[in-house]
């Protein structure tokens, strides 16, 4: 059955589209690196320092030293990045965000552009915001080293 229905395509409402939701700078206030630890893999540490959100469906900032991202380092190269941190609306709603992903170099052994996606997961109180709390987001990213800060985009699956 399931073959049947992949050769002779799937109904429209299977189709998702990407809308842009909003962006994030993120500014980082220290790197810790350690290891490698059990399993060969290096353990980090990035302490988040603040940030700002604009975009067309959230506008805010990040809270100043709320939160860190504890990435692994694995054997292969692949950052499997593991950040919590607060997010305050411009209203003022306090919203939580765990962002998971990967990032790694699309060219080993040279410089260039990361593979830099992630899923990011919110708590936000019922409201103007709760919204985030149950639509599937996903983003991209890239990193910076001169001040330390990533910019991320997320868009709505829908």
């Amino acid at each position: 059955m399931i073959d049947r229905v992949v050769t002779d395509g799937l109904p429209a409402r299977f189709d998702v589209k990407l809308v842009h939701a909003f962006d994030v700078r993120m500014n980082f206030h220290k790197r810790v690196v350690f290891g490698p630890v059990s399993g060969g893999a290096r353990q980090g540490y990035v302490s988040l320092k603040d940030g700002i959100v604009r975009g067309p469906k959230l506008n805010g900032r990040i809270m100043e030293y709320s939160g860190a991202d504890w990435g692994v380092l694995r054997q292969d190269g692949v950052l499997e990045a593991n950040a919590h941190y607060m997010l305050e609306a411009d209203d003022g709603t306090p919203i939580y965000i765990h962002n998971r992903g990967y990032i790694y170099n699309t060219q080993p052994g040279a410089t260039g552009p990361a593979y830099f996606r992630c899923t990011p997961y919110f708590k936000a109180p019922v409201g103007k915001h709760d919204w985030l709390n149950r639509t599937v987001i996903v983003g991209g990213g890239e990193r910076h080293t001169d001040p330390d800060h990533t910019i991320f985009r997320y868009y709505t699956v829908e």
